[in-house]
């Protein structure tokens, strides 16, 4: 407690100040100040309320109304923005809303759900169109007129219009099982990390733990999908909504790397 009368201080609260005896229970008298007994509260609460996470659900607004006006965003990047600006507006009242970070955690553990189950549809269509085509590339009428026309315009082509069936199958099928994989191991080792990073953000606000689930490694995975989507940049520059919504991405990740790397890494 502190007098406001002298400004005496204490751990512990008196009823009469020890130093000049006003009276503790005269509100004008002496203020209480405000101490969190949660480290994961001093930890996550000025990450939330610094300059950089209203930036970041700026950024995160602005993405999702370019890629709605555009081919649209998926749900569940509108409801993360959503809980942002939720948990933003909490810490500046001074509150630390663990259902809030809850829902957040909940939304990228819905990422990455989806992401391993789109992994395992592409997997599973690469090796069903590699059997699609071996078994179908005889029977296929418009396929034999293309090779058709390809060879009146001179292309040298294998003797048969199977040959070229099953090697287009072995390609598409390829591709997809190699974009599965990708998919499926960015998945396994970066966004469940992610995911477990958040979930022992909220997991510490309730059990008042501030041991978060390795901020570095997060920290170092934001910052390669950073500098992946910086190069989605590069592949959008006929559009210029979808490149700014890529320089947007890239910032967001950038960022919550900052962010990380300020509050929970610089702790550990």
């Amino acid at each position: 407690m502190k007098c406001n009368k002298c400004g005496f201080e204490s751990e512990r609260d008196f009823e009469y100040c020890m130093n000049c005896g006003t009276k503790a229970k005269d509100d004008k008298a002496v203020t209480v100040e405000a101490v969190s007994l949660n480290p994961a509260v001093d930890i996550v609460m000025p990450a939330l309320k610094d300059k950089l996470f209203l930036v970041l659900c700026i950024l995160m607004t602005t993405a999702c109304a370019l890629s709605l006006a555009t081919s649209g965003m998926p749900l569940i990047y509108i409801l993360i923005t959503v809980f942002l600006w939720l948990t933003y507006a909490d810490a500046q009242k001074g509150i630390v809303n663990e259902k809030h970070l809850q829902f957040i955690s909940g939304t990228v553990y819905a990422q990455y759900i989806i992401a391993n189950v789109v992994s395992i549809i592409l997997l599973v269509c690469g090796v069903l169109f590699g059997i699609l085509f071996e078994i179908v590339a005889e029977n296929i009428s418009f396929w034999k007129v293309f090779v058709e026309e390809l060879e009146k315009n001179g292309l040298s082509l294998p003797n048969t219009s199977e040959n070229i069936m099953s090697i287009y199958g072995i390609l598409l099928s390829a591709l997809f099982v190699f974009i599965a994989v990708i998919v499926l191991v960015f998945n396994l080792l970066g966004m469940r990390k992610i995911h477990r990073f958040a979930k022992s953000i909220y997991l510490g606000i309730v059990c008042q733990n501030s041991n978060f689930e390795r901020p570095r490694t997060v920290k170092n995975w934001f910052i390669f999908i950073a500098v992946m989507s910086a190069i989605t940049v590069l592949g959008n520059l006929t559009s210029f909504i979808a490149a700014i919504t890529s320089v947007c991405t890239t910032a967001i990740m950038i960022i919550v790397a900052m962010l990380i790397d300020k509050y929970f890494v610089k702790e550990m």
